[in-house]
This record gives C-alpha cells, structure tokens and sequence, in this order.
C-alpha cells in the first residue's frame, strides 16, 4: 500500500454508528500503510483522528444548503488535485454527490459505503450515487442497493461495523490487571456520574433525533415500572441530536419522585459509559460495542425490536447489521418483560450470556475484517484495466463445498504470495463466486466471455478436483480438455492445479486427452495414484509433481468463529461426531439403515450426537435427512447454507469424523479429527492411504459392526489416531502449498 492515498469524505464526526464506523476504519488502514484524508465538518472525532496521524479537512458537508454545497465542491477539489488522490470514499449522500460531480473532471476512483437506506423519492433519487463500487454493512442494504437503485450485485461487497476490541473490552485497557487497587480519584473518573456501587445500570446510547429515539421513551417507562422490583435500578441514557431538550425535560419529570434517570448527553468515552452497566438497550454500532463490553444486550430501536440477544438470533442481527430493520414495533411492555429477564437472571447467567456476545463481535466484527473488505474494494476498483493474470475454471458455482474449497484455497494462495493478482473464474453461478471470493467471474458456459478472458491471460489453471474423468460425462471432459487446447491456441500458459486424475472409462477419451495434456506446461498432482494413471494414459510431458489436494492449504479457524457457529446449532458445549454422505448409485441395499444402526450405536455407547453435514446440499441433504429419520438418538442437520470455515471447525470440534465426501476427511486431517471413510471413489481410497489411516469401508459392502469397531478404536486411542493424522495432515499443508509456488513462477516467468 506504498504511496497509496484515500480521501473519505463524510457529513460529520459527532457521535454516531457511521463516524465511528470511519473512524475504526481510517485508523485501520493507516496501519496497514495507507496515507488517509478525512474530509467532514468535524466533530467529537476529530481530535482522536488527528492524533492517530490522519489529516483531516473541514468541510461543510454535513447538510442539504447550497452554498455549502458550492463550498464543499471546491474545497474538495482543492484537496484531491493538490494532494494527487486517486481514490475517495464517500460514506453518505451529499458526500457522495459531490464526489460523482468532481470525478468527472478528476477522474479518480471513487466507492461508497452505505450505512442506512435513504429516502429514494423523487428527487432525491437523483442525488444518489454509489460509484464504481460500494460496501453495505448488511445483507438488507446491498439487497436496498439492488432492488430500489439496481446496482449490480457484483458491484457491491458486503462489510461490517468493525469494533475495537482493546477499547471496548470489559476491561479498561489502560488499567492492568496486575495494577494496585485504583485510588478514589481514579474510581471517580472511571464512574463520573456517581453512580451507587450497588446498582444495577441499563446502558442506553442512541442518537437523540427525533426519527431515532422513540425507544429512549419507552426505555424511561419500561425501567420507572421495574423499580418496584428493582429499587437499585439506573437507567444511564448516553447521546446527543436534535430531540436532547425533550428528553432532558422528561427525564426531570421521571425522576421527580426518585431520581433513577442519568441523562449524560454525547460522550466520546462510550466504552467507559459501557463498562458501567449490567445490561444494554439499544440497537446497531451501539449494540455491538456493548457485546464487546460482555454485556447481556436488548435490542431494541427506532426501526424495529429483536430483544434478548441469543445464540439462535444470531442471523437475524447479521441480516439487520443489528438495527432491527424490518422487525416488529418495539411494544413498551415486551421490552419490560425482556429487562427484567435479564435482571432476575443469576450473575453467572449474564456472564455467559456477555461471553457469547462478544465471541460474536470478535467472530463477525472485527476492525481487521472492515478493513480488509474495504481493500478488496480499493483493489477492485483500482485494478479495472489490469490484464488478467489467471483464470481459474473447475466445478465452480454448483453449491458443491468441496470444489469451492478447493478455489478459495486456490485464490487465498495466490493473493496471499501477490495481493494484486487478477483473477477470473469460470462459474455457473457467476455472480455469487465474484461475492463470495473477491474475483471476477462469467458464466462457464458463455463462450464468448470465457474466450475472451482466456485470451487474455497470463495462465489458464485447471483444478483442483478430478476433472479429467468421463464418470460425470464424456461432454465434461471435453469441456475442460477444450479449454486447455484453446488456451494452448492462444498462447496462454495451462497448469493442472493439484488435480486427481481418474477414471477414464471410454478407451476413445483417452486418445483425445493425452495429446492435449502433453502440451499443458505443468502438472501438480494430489496423489501417486494419480500420477499412476496418468502414465498409463500416456501423459508424461511435463513431468507432473506430487504435492496435495489445495485445501490442506487452508488457514486455521478462530475459535470465537467456531464457538458462534455450534451456538447457532444448539451444540456449543455437548459432544458429537460428524456424518458426511450422499447419494451415490452404487450404494448398498440397506445403506441408509446401516448407518443410522451405526449412529444409534455410537449415541447409546458414548453419548454422542451426530451432526450430519451436507457438503453438496443437492444431493446429500435427502439422504440425510432419511438417515436421521430411521435414529432412535439424537441428530442435528447442517441445514442453513453455512462457509467453509464454519463447517472445517464443526468437523474440528468432532469426537470423529464418519465421511464419504472427500473434503470431509480432508478436513478432518487438517483438525486432527479421528476418521473413518466410506470409499464410493478411488479418490476417497487414496486420499485414506495418503494418510496413512485404514479405518475405512467399500459403500458396496459394509455392516454397521464394522464401522462401530472402527469407532471403538478411535474412542479408546483417540490421543494416538489424532495425532497422526494431524502430523500427516500438516505434511500434506506443506506439499499443498508448493502448488501455490509453482502457479507463480509459470505464471510469472518473462518468456511466453
């Protein structure tokens, strides 16, 4: 990021979830060696910003009046041409506005992020510009984007409201916890409302705008009627905006009988305010940053009511970027009936609560993740007329999670050697592998998009995955052999990317395929078996290289990640071991009550529940789900569309792993997950015997016994058998990432 320099530009700095959502995030980025503007009309912000070394330009763009408007325009322009920046990001609309007008003439990248939803009658419609590129901080503002402005889906990545985890932590992280006892004045300033050392406090911050703060009147009622119950109770109300003179004025009448309302006003010490509190109310930034403060929270706005946050709201409060937008009214006597929940619950109870909450913040919220979205952007958008440096093409956009593990290995190891590499895939699902992988993508079968991509590459990489094999369909084999023979056409370099190789069945594909393979300049391998067959097919130039499947590659999970996700299954804290089947035609007769005798068994013996897990949705979730049903023991169903990392830490997490699709044991080796495989496929063999583990069955013929033996021996030596498929694990990560390596070096090389 050497010389790079970003203007933002947004209305103000005063308190609120998008100045502090810039603020983490300019901070963030002048960390990672980016020269950052900000351009506002200042604010509380303004003087944190300053001293963490941003410059920062006044800038009256923080309403609707036209000669501000003028003002703006030019001072912007001024700073932008004397300051030689080719991108800006804009974080509202009169910002945004006038970036699209200077553009123009400036002629630099420009990207927004959208915080809100904005009013999209006429003529505001046409005030509204989003750039070359936008970030939405949730699932129902891109949709907003696409839906009332139609912009296309590619054009937009989805971000959080990063939180400073150090700064809003249950702990003042300026205190040591190795510190003496803090004195009376410290006590004081750390508690500058003299709030009682007995009392129970409800945190409230909010923007007191007349649109936003309806909650914070319903709040004042829901804790004056808990009084009764709770005669400690304090209610500390935190935020400023137009409406701040009525609240005052009814929080004197509150507190007419017993003064239990704290009306603070804006504060910039918001972490503080937090630390201070038993419970929070409110919703958005606010929210988040009390569940890093480990506070049990309600949420509860202006756009609608979520309440108690639990494990199994989880989704909903990502979907909503936690603002409640689009839930039910908050009603006066429902959020009473969550405050006190919450209050007669034990101190130990709201602490598992608080310890959730912030391993979700941590997990989803991170200031690193914000600011890693909003580099995949700036690159994006700054690398419009790059030539391509890769196209990938394989099993991509069919909901497949072992073919889409293989291309995010893929695509993680080439930007981690070469964060600016191009790359284009060849998808069915275009537009979702471009979401999900930061990539540009076309259509597999749109043959005038993937010619021209092609041909204009640097290299065409085949893989991972066994895709030169007609047991799918001759037509897909030649799909891909006509690829590399057009590619080879062109002059553009072809690699075989840790590719199986296998079965090929029709003595006529093979004479088509060794040819054309011979001309491919360089072949990496994930098993000797492979290699085996490809010398039978007369394949041996180039020499292929043995590494290993592109998923050993992976990088390890977060714990805090993995946690979040058995919460939203209901298995955080029990034992259970992972079932990975599908439908396969060569299945046994009685193979679906095979396997469920075998979980019924492992369930009564060990107490275990089995968690099966849909690698392709399409054809393992039937299959599943009539296995589950012929169970007399418990059983849960992946069932929600969950990533990779979440499903490589479930598999973690496992007692073992019982798996029929490859990247389940691939996963599992690289967890140190004990594994037993069902062998459908050489592929699934091989990949058993690469590991050195045995504990495997044919799907044509097997007995339950079986594989319950297989699982008593796991049960009683599990230390020995997870530690050496971890250390055969971790040998196949270190070949994997010679794939990488040598991608690179072809790719690379001057002479074409």
């Amino acid at each position: 990021m050497e010389n790079f320099k970003i203007l933002m530009a947004l209305m103000g700095l005063n308190i609120g979830g998008a100045e502090t959502h810039v603020l983490e995030l300019c901070k963030a980025l002048k960390k990672s060696g980016v020269d950052v503007f900000v351009a506002s009309n200042g604010g509380v912000y303004e003087r944190e910003l300053i001293e963490a070394g941003i410059h920062h330009i006044l800038v009256p763009l923080h309403n609707k009046r036209v000669s501000n408007i003028i003002r703006s325009y030019f001072i912007l322009k001024r700073t932008i041409r004397d300051n030689n920046i080719k991108l800006v990001h804009a974080h509202a609309r009169i910002p945004a506005f006038i970036c699209e007008l200077l553009r123009r003439t400036l002629h630099f990248r420009f990207v927004t992020t959208v915080h809100w939803d904005f009013n999209a009658s006429f003529p505001w419609n046409f005030l509204s510009h989003w750039g070359e590129g936008s970030l939405a901080v949730s699932e129902d503002l891109r949709k907003y984007l696409i839906d009332i402005y139609h912009v296309p889906a590619e054009k937009i990545l989805l971000t959080i409201n990063g939180i400073d985890t150090e700064k809003f932590s249950p702990l003042d992280p300026s205190q040591s916890i190795n510190d003496d006892a803090p004195s009376p004045e410290e006590r004081a300033s750390e508690n500058p409302f003299g709030i009682p050392a007995n009392a129970r406090v409800i945190v409230h911050v909010c923007r007191m705008d007349r649109k936003n703060n309806r909650v914070t009147y319903k709040l004042m009622e829901a804790v004056k009627a808990l009084l009764p119950e709770f005669p400690n109770l304090v209610l500390l109300i935190v935020g400023g905006g137009d409406d701040s003179n009525n609240i005052a004025r009814t929080v004197r009448r509150c507190n007419e009988e017993k003064s239990f309302v704290i009306f603070a006003g804006p504060r910039a010490d918001i972490s503080r305010c937090l630390r201070l509190g038993t419970i929070f109310v409110g919703i958005s930034r606010a929210a988040l940053e009390a569940m890093a403060c480990e506070l049990p929270v309600v949420l509860a706005g202006a756009p609608g009511y979520i309440g108690l946050f639990e494990a199994q709201k989880l989704q909903l409060g990502i979907n909503t970027n936690f603002t409640c937008r689009g839930c039910p009214e908050t009603d006066t006597r429902e959020l009473t009936d969550d405050i006190r929940k919450l209050l007669n619950m034990d101190a130990e109870g709201r602490e598992t609560i608080g310890r959730y909450n912030r391993s979700v913040v941590i997990e989803y919220y991170s200031v690193d993740r914000m600011c890693r979205d909003a580099l995949k952007l700036y690159e994006t958008v700054r690398g419009f007329d790059r030539p391509i440096d890769a196209v990938i093409s394989g099993y991509y956009g069919f909901n497949n999670n072992g073919d889409d593990t293989m291309l995010k290995a893929i695509i993680d190891g080439l930007k981690a050697e070469r964060p600016n590499v191009a790359i284009t895939v060849l998808s069915m699902r275009p537009r979702q592998t471009a979401d999900q992988h930061n990539v540009c993508a076309v259509n597999r079968y749109n043959i005038i998009a993937l010619t021209r991509a092609i041909a204009n590459a640097k290299i065409l990489i085949t893989g991972g995955g066994n895709l030169i094999q007609d047991v799918t369909s001759t037509q897909s084999l030649l799909y891909y052999l006509w690829l590399i023979a057009f590619a080879h056409s062109k002059g553009t370099r072809t690699m075989l990317y840790a590719n199986g190789i296998g079965p090929v069945k029709k003595q006529r594909n093979i004479d088509r395929l060794a040819p054309i393979l011979n001309n491919v300049d360089l072949i990496t391998l994930r098993d000797e078996f492979s290699e085996q067959t490809l010398n039978h097919f007369g394949v041996n130039a180039p020499r292929a290289i043995i590494t290993a499947d592109a998923a050993f590659s992976l990088g390890d999970v977060e714990q805090t990640h993995i946690d979040a996700v058995l919460g939203r299954i209901e298995l955080f804290g029990k034992k259970f071991f992972s079932v990975s089947v599908r439908k396969w035609r060569y299945n046994m007769l009685g193979f679906e009550e095979e396997i469920a005798r075998f979980c019924d068994y492992v369930g009564e013996r060990y107490g275990f529940t089995a968690l099966f897990i849909p690698m392709r949705p399409s054809d393992d979730t039937e299959i599943s789900r009539r296995i589950m049903g012929l169970m007399k023991q418990p059983s849960v169903f992946f069932g929600e569309k969950y990533t990779t990392d979440e499903i490589w830490g479930a598999i973690g997490m496992s007692e073992f792993m019982l798996g029929m699709r490859l990247h389940t044991l691939i996963y599992a080796a690289t967890t140190g997950t004990p594994l037993i495989g069902l062998v459908y496929d050489s592929k699934v063999k091989a990949m058993m015997e690469t590991l050195h583990q045995h504990f495997y069955k044919l799907v044509e013929d097997f007995h339950w016994q079986a594989l319950a033996i297989y699982a008593d021996n796991i049960m009683n030596n599990k230390e020995k058998i997870a530690g050496e498929i971890k250390k055969a694990g971790r040998r196949q990560a270190e070949r994997a990432k010679l794939n990488t390596a040598l991608c690179l070096e072809l790719m690379e090389r001057k002479a074409f």
